[in-house]
């Protein structure tokens, strides 16, 4: 895409209207329009560079090309290709869901029980497969192959995940299988012009919230000159007592079996394994490891930066009273709960010098909270609906809450920004990913690396200016309105 300074100067032409002329409409130094125009430069601001497209009169649609040339500019091609990786991530999660699909058929070897195999019990020796179609099909073969064992088994990969088909593969072939999968990614080590961390992230996500148990770990790297200019074969793929080398593309592979050459891929990758850091731990569907976490995590959240979740988080509104009326875990399972959100509803409120943390919400899950006494935060199971006079109590404490500074609401507006309802993001040390399904936890898991923490810290600044968010004053009168509102209903 054109940078700002060349569309501006395109939309010049087009227009017929002077340099000379734009600065007396604009009012903005003629030097300084010609800096714009030279890319020495950029506008200050998004208004400016609104105000600049009025007084051109360019169409809707120029405008908003005006504007991502803009961007690009100024956060550059990764960072901003970055956030809009994460505003899809926060629209749906649906879209990272991938679905069995039935095997293809290829010209190559058939790869089934009598192909190639002792029985489908053995290589018998190396294979070279040639084609995508050819690679898929043997990939799905050596993976159905383990899992008909029956026994637990090992997955061990060394792969980007926007590497071919292969998160796809694995996902189609292995749901439902006694498999855990371990994956070392590359990540990119440089940060001062953004990186594509989240990118990495956003490509793995069908493997996070995928069925299967999986685990990443990754090293850093420049990765542009590691991954993407390499022109060997940079997939490794460890089946057990099977081994799969292929290419980038997944358009080429190398299947082999014999002992020595197994054990030198696995020490292999043990050394490298040696070399990474845990990327993404994983929690399931598993209330005692739930509660486990549930003591952390709300420390953690006591100190997080930015909340991000359909409906606002409501955990510092609740207080005891509220807890009792609605808990539901029996007294153990209560008690605990009850003492964890204490003690750090304690270190929340009394943190008064540190920067408020940002909560960014929809008006309609607001509303949706208020009309059902349902959060996003936690398990239905866990509670009964708060009663409306409690709800009511809960978004006077958020208000309260915003007006001495102790958090920052944002709504998103929602003609540029929507929010899946299934979603909550939390942003510390970590990022932190909690989803529900069927208002049940399906999956939780936090990814611990200095690049994805930094996009989503700096995509708030975008989203906010480029109109995505409404700031903290109208958000917070807004909240003001719908509880006067609330008042008269209930």
């Amino acid at each position: 895409m054109s940078s700002y300074g060349d569309s501006l100067r395109k939309y010049i032409k087009e227009n017929g209207m002077s340099v000379r002329k734009l600065s007396i409409e604009t009012e903005i130094n003629r030097t300084l329009l010609q800096k714009y125009l030279s890319g020495e430069r950029l506008p200050k601001n998004l208004e400016e560079v609104n105000h600049i497209s009025r007084c051109l009169m360019l169409s809707p649609a120029k405008q908003e090309n005006l504007i991502e040339c803009y961007n690009r500019s100024r956060y550059g091609e990764k960072r901003y290709e970055g956030f809009l990786m994460i505003r899809d991530m926060l629209k749906g999660l649906t879209n990272f869901r991938m679905h069995p699909v039935a095997q293809r058929e290829s010209g190559g070897n058939d790869w089934n029980d009598n192909a190639g195999w002792d029985g489908g019990a053995e290589i018998k020796e190396s294979y070279v497969c040639m084609g995508a179609l050819e690679v898929e099909n043997a990939l799905r073969y050596i993976l159905k192959k383990q899992s008909r064992t029956g026994q637990p088994w090992k997955l061990q990969l060394i792969a980007q995940p926007e590497a071919g088909n292969l998160s796809r593969i694995i996902l189609s072939a292995c749901t439902g299988q006694n498999v855990e999968v371990e994956q070392i990614i590359c990540l990119d080590e440089e940060t001062t012009e953004g990186n594509q961390n989240i990118k990495t992230v956003y490509n793995l996500l069908p493997m996070l919230f995928g069925s299967l148990r999986y685990q990443s770990l990754f090293y850093y790297d420049k990765k542009d000159a590691h991954i993407n200019s390499m022109s060997l074969l940079p997939i490794l793929i460890l089946a057990e007592d099977i081994v799969m080398i292929c290419s980038y593309k997944m358009d080429e592979a190398l299947v082999f079996c014999n002992t020595e050459s197994v054990n030198f891929c696995r020490r292999q990758y043990q050394q490298m394994k040696q070399r990474t850091s845990l990327l993404t731990p994983c929690f399931r569907d598993d209330v005692t490891e739930w509660m486990s976490f549930l003591q952390n995590f709300m420390t953690d959240l006591s100190v997080a930066e930015i909340c991000i979740g359909s409906i606002p988080c409501v955990t510092y509104s609740l207080d005891e009273s509220i807890l009792r009326e609605i808990l539901c875990l029996g007294e153990e399972g209560n008690q605990c709960l009850m003492d964890v959100f204490a003690k750090n509803r304690g270190t929340f409120l009394q943190a008064s010098d540190k920067k408020a943390p940002i909560n960014i919400f929809e008006e309609s899950g607001l509303r949706r909270f208020m009309e059902t006494g349902r959060s996003d935060e936690y398990p239905d199971d866990w509670y009964t609906p708060i009663s409306p006079a409690s709800r009511l109590r809960m978004l006077e404490a958020m208000i309260a809450m915003a007006e001495n500074g102790y958090m920052d609401y944002v709504m998103v507006s929602p003609e540029n920004l929507s929010l899946d309802p299934n979603l909550l993001i939390y942003v510390n040390e970590n990022v932190v990913f909690q989803y529900h399904q069927d208002n049940q936890l399906s999956q939780y898991f936090s990814i611990n690396e200095r690049g994805v923490r930094q996009s989503f810290r700096e995509f708030v600044g975008f989203a906010q200016e480029n109109g995505w968010l409404y700031d903290t004053a109208a958000t917070t009168g807004r909240m003001k309105e719908i509880l006067a509102e609330y008042r008269e209903k209930f």
